[in-house]
């Protein structure tokens, strides 16, 4: 199964080959984005890392990154389940903020269980202006 998403500001297209997705970055926020993923994923303990779609490649600058593929979610999640994946994340101060987002498209299923499908919010967020 083929499928193409370019729904993506910062990443697109996202190719899904099989059990692969290929996240292209169209922009420096895509590859800023793309190597957030690949840190963060290599980096966490296997807690965190199971809230996570795993990475399983990165170009050196970014452009593209292939994970697994997995089945999105179609509804948006429930406060609820927000908040459980917020606590399962277990966020310590002075680290980054919390790189989930609850959009549907933002989390898929992956061999059982939710995982977060994009996880870089902290990438990009520093670099917007602040709210008035």
């Amino acid at each position: 199964m083929i499928s193409i998403s370019r729904a993506g500001s910062m990443r697109s297209p996202v190719i899904v080959v099989g059990r692969f997705a290929f996240k292209f970055a169209r922009n420096e926020r895509g590859r800023a984005s793309n190597l957030y993923e690949a840190n963060l994923y290599r980096s966490v303990n296997a807690a965190r890392r199971a809230l996570l779609c795993p990475v399983l490649w990165v170009s050196g600058r970014g452009f593209v990154l292939i994970m697994r593929a997995a089945e999105p979610l179609t509804e948006m999640m429930s406060i609820e389940e927000y908040m459980a994946v917020d606590e399962a994340w277990d966020y310590m101060p002075g680290e980054d903020s919390s790189p989930f987002e609850p959009k549907a498209c933002d989390w898929g299923w992956f061999e059982g269980r939710m995982v977060a499908l994009d996880y870089s919010t902290p990438a990009w967020k520093s670099d917007e202006p602040a709210a008035p």
